[in-house]
């Protein structure tokens, strides 16, 4: 990657636009919607198949589960275990994971895309010069590869607690003497649920990415320093008035204090450090953080010996 140098930089004199300070680099919304959509139509498909299985059964043995005193694993609780484990076994096949490492795969990928193209323009808008920024910095391969395993980690994660849950809901109404509606709509709450984590997934994993990839071409660039920019709302942590200020980690604050090189400032290579955490970086400041790193360019939008 054309590095950010001294010379480089002196290319800046023979422009005609003035200097911009970057954009900020966002997390590609293209990647999380498609991300949150397979993983959100996963769940209605896991509860469809579920709804199909198991519903006959509840009412076939409806009569025989609520005469029983005892909860055992005999009989009637046999069976109903059978439906919920025959569903459950196909979201853990190796068909079912070979479409999810497609999903993560293709998540994974867009997002990089994304990220290329909107470090690239960044760049180039603040120092007026076309810079031909190579996508995959030295070592990035790998980190995108070990990125897609860890997402589809994630994805198995849903069906493993959705239908344990599942088990325990219906083995407990079930023993309570529960009507089958009244089961049905507390596995109905537990897909909500599922639902509501997919989506928290989704966008934490597009933020997560974002974070490493900005921070990754921010050093191949030659960019040594970032400045910390909080969402500038009430739900930004540790914001004096706003809804969580008492956050273990405050994006807030991490943003306004000066270590040395100046308000929000910290280098790439090391992050900020906030109440004896370390190596905190914007978008992984926490879950669901939505603070982004601004790059620092010498010259355009930061003068280190300003303070």
């Amino acid at each position: 990657m054309e590095k950010l140098t001294a010379t480089n930089l002196a290319m800046m004199e023979q422009r005609k636009k003035k200097p911009r300070a970057p954009k900020p680099v966002l997390p590609s919304q293209e990647a999380e919607r498609y991300y949150s959509g397979q993983l959100r139509g996963m769940v209605r498909l896991m509860a469809g198949e579920l709804v199909k299985a198991l519903e006959p059964e509840l009412k076939r043995l409806k009569r025989d589960y609520i005469a029983d005193a005892m909860l055992t694993m005999d009989g009637w609780t046999d069976e109903v275990l059978a439906a919920i484990r025959g569903v459950s076994r196909r979201f853990s096949s190796s068909l079912f994971e070979s479409q999810i490492q497609r999903v993560a795969a293709s998540t994974v990928s867009r997002a990089d895309a994304d990220n290329a193209e909107d470090f690239r323009k960044s760049v180039n808008q603040a120092v007026g010069v076309d810079f031909q920024l190579i996508t995959r910095p030295r070592g990035m391969q790998d980190y995108l590869e070990a990125s897609t395993a860890e997402n589809v980690n994630l994805i198995k994660s849903i069906p493993d607690e959705y239908f344990k849950n599942v088990e325990t809901i219906v083995l407990g109404g079930m023993k309570d003497g529960l009507a089958p509606t009244a089961i049905a709509k507390q596995i109905q709450e537990q897909t909500g649920v599922s639902a509501r984590r997919a989506k928290l997934i989704a966008r934490d994993q597009v933020s997560q990415l974002n974070s490493d990839l900005t921070r990754q071409r921010q050093a191949a660039a030659g960019i040594e320093f970032y400045k910390a920019v909080d969402a500038g709302d009430q739900r930004v942590s540790g914001a004096p008035g706003g809804k969580y200020p008492n956050a273990k980690i405050s994006c807030w604050g991490i943003a306004r204090q000066d270590i040395g090189y100046g308000v929000g400032i910290y280098k790439v290579a090391d992050g900020a450090t906030w109440k004896g955490v370390t190596n905190l970086h914007p978008g992984k400041h926490h879950i669901l953080c939505r603070c982004v790193g601004l790059a620092q360019i010498p010259g355009v939008n930061y003068f280190p010996d300003k303070g």
